[in-house]
């Protein structure tokens, strides 16, 4: 129960009769008007005390009235006198609390009313009463504010998550931040009070999901100096959140914490491998704490020992809701260019976005090359230089999220030639994690192979990814396990597949676009104000292609011509635009523009 030091209407009773009124804590000398008392009325008090109903007074509670007591609850009466500082709690929407709470106008001692997680329905008369209440923890007194007055403001905790964070896999860590005392008005201040045994506790299990301790680590906000944490072992001689266990956290009392002081207290949990767990759950974590307090319930600036109250129950920190989430991803294979020749190297792109809720931990990719009788590009290796390049971007596949992973510590390609014709990629460690809504692009460079004869074939390359977690795998995780089929190249999912057309005569004139707002390459969709970057490209078998004009015409009605600029212009070229029609030309720059065998042209 809450240990409020105090009187109760017995104790009030015994004082009288001495001449001292307790329960304000200040000592009064007798008067005429006790010696009346002592002489007459007491025994009008004794008899009122005698002929009163059972639970007609809060100190027939010991001063706590608890609506998850059976018993409690069924002995209520429907009026209560309030004759000692009184808490009533636990009462929820399901039960409420309902009594009248009435005032004896015969004690003049003022007393702290504590609702702690009460949703109160009764009457109570807060007019001309000069005693204090003490509103916390999710305490509801409906619409009515007659007793806003008296409302004293109460210490919290305000308690985060991680930034940004709205989901968590299985086996990952993340951490709780806790800082307290933290009032409401200004948001975020501390406390104008110094705080006394101070007991912090966070029950994991309460939150509906499945968690487990970690780590934990405390120190004070002004100062960055450490905060002793010790475990409540049951020897600390308080009951209020329990023993400590790695499932229910539960400290002994920090002796004081100073007024405009604060504790940031950081607790690591871990999402386990249950079969509770489960996708889409949400979950949100309540802290629990208590301390003492001395409150100046005269409000005349002098503290007795009535006035000191231990413990309180502070309002609780509870963090945004988090959900159970899973990695998922989904893999788009690009090329800018769609027919290739002998001994010129094209790039291929790997784009691996998370679609999924939470981290995509050490993800591998595989990437199928074509190889035929006739044609394929399985003999070079794609890790030679320029090598494979690895890097995290935001959902717009622009905004770097990482720099260039390094290959070796963040991760490993390998190859493996005739026949597998495969090359692996692996993630393998934090900074390649692939976040909620996070890219994942990989590139290298690929060719045909030197014994290629067929002209015109269709070599079709295959990339998905075959494995990833959801955790670093310090603790159980998920595993996420899909095979490689066609590339389903008309469904978003694991695996993408790459069509290039060999050329081995004539010329091609390939056109590509990218969307550089949304990083979609090559880009299908786009929405007004969005930037596009077309791609013209032009490259020679074995052809005699002189005197080269180029033209290009972007419809004034779909386009903002006047945002026209060029990025890659041919040497020996010249171009002209006009922002009116949007037709682009290129031409040679004071002679012929050729393009000799095996050469190519690219504008951009």
């Amino acid at each position: 129960m809450y240990g409020f030091i105090t009187t109760t209407r017995a104790a009030f009773v015994r004082s009288v009769t001495r001449g001292v009124c307790a329960g304000s804590g200040r000592s009064r000398k007798g008067s005429a008007a006790l010696n009346f008392w002592r002489s007459a009325g007491l025994l009008l008090l004794l008899a009122m005390s005698a002929t009163a109903r059972a639970g007609l007074f809060c100190s027939d509670y010991g001063g706590v009235i608890d609506g998850s007591d059976p018993a409690t609850v069924a002995s209520l009466p429907t009026q209560i006198t309030i004759d000692m500082s009184c808490t009533f709690k636990n009462f929820t929407a399901a039960n409420p609390l309902k009594v009248t709470i009435n005032f004896q106008t015969n004690d003049p001692s003022v007393y702290l009313i504590v609702f702690d997680n009460v949703v109160y329905t009764g009457n109570l008369s807060c007019s001309n009463i000069p005693h204090k209440i003490w509103f916390s923890n999710g305490s509801d007194y409906g619409s009515k504010n007659n007793c806003q007055s008296l409302f004293i403001p109460v210490e919290t905790i305000d308690k985060q998550v991680p930034t940004g964070k709205t989901a968590v896999g299985i086996g990952e860590v993340f951490t709780y931040s806790l800082t307290f005392p933290s009032m409401q008005l200004p948001l975020g201040a501390p406390s104008p009070n110094t705080l006394y045994n101070v007991i912090i506790g966070d029950d994991l299990t309460a939150t509906g999901a499945d968690l487990t301790y970690i780590s934990a680590s405390a120190y004070y906000k002004g100062s960055g100096l450490p905060v002793t944490l010790t475990p409540e072992d049951g020897t600390s001689g308080f009951n209020l959140c329990g023993l400590w266990t790695a499932k229910n956290l539960c400290y002994k009392p920090i002796p004081q914490l100073n007024a405009g002081d604060q504790i940031v207290f950081n607790v690591t949990v871990v999402v386990d491998n249950t079969a509770n767990n489960t996708l889409g759950k949400q979950f949100t974590n309540v802290a629990k704490w208590w301390y003492g307090r001395q409150i100046d319930l005269n409000g005349d600036g002098i503290i007795t020992p009535q006035e000191y109250f231990t413990p309180l129950p502070g309002e609780w920190g509870i963090s945004q809701p988090l959900t159970i989430g899973r990695p998922n991803l989904v893999v788009n294979k690009t090329s800018p260019d769609t027919a290739l020749n002998l001994a010129v190297p094209t790039t291929i792109t790997i784009d691996v976005q998370n679609t999924g809720g939470s981290n995509a931990w050490n993800a591998t990719i595989v990437d199928q090359l074509p190889d035929g009788p006739f044609a394929g590009t399985c003999d070079h290796d794609p890790t030679t230089a320029p090598g494979v390049t690895a890097q995290l971007f935001q959902a717009d596949g622009v905004t770097p999220v990482s720099g260039l992973l390094v290959q070796g510590s963040d991760y490993t390609a390998t190859y493996s030639g005739f026949p597998q014709c495969e090359l692996t990629v692996t993630m393998l460690s934090s900074a390649a994690v692939i976040g909620p809504t996070e890219r994942l692009i990989i590139t290298y460079e690929t060719q045909l192979d030197a014994d290629t004869t067929a002209d015109g074939a269709l070599l079709t390359n295959i990339a998905g990814a075959t494995q990833w977690f959801s955790g670093d795998g310090s603790y159980p995780r998920r595993t996420y396990n899909r095979s490689l089929s066609d590339g389903t190249p008309a469904t978003l999912d694991h695996e993408d597949s790459y069509t290039i057309t060999t050329g081995l005569s004539g010329y091609y004139f390939q056109k590509t676009v990218q969307n550089l707002t949304t990083g979609e390459n090559p880009g299908i969709t786009a929405a007004p104000g969005d930037s596009m970057r077309y791609r013209l490209r032009v490259f020679n078998v074995d052809q005699t292609i002189d005197n080269i004009t180029i033209s290009d015409t972007l419809d004034p009605a779909l386009f903002e011509t006047g945002s026209f600029s060029i990025v890659t212009l041919p040497p020996g070229s010249a171009y002209s635009f006009n922002s009116l029609t949007g037709i682009l030309v290129v031409t040679g720059n004071g002679s012929p523009l050729n393009l000799a065998v095996g050469n190519e042209l690219i504008i951009e």
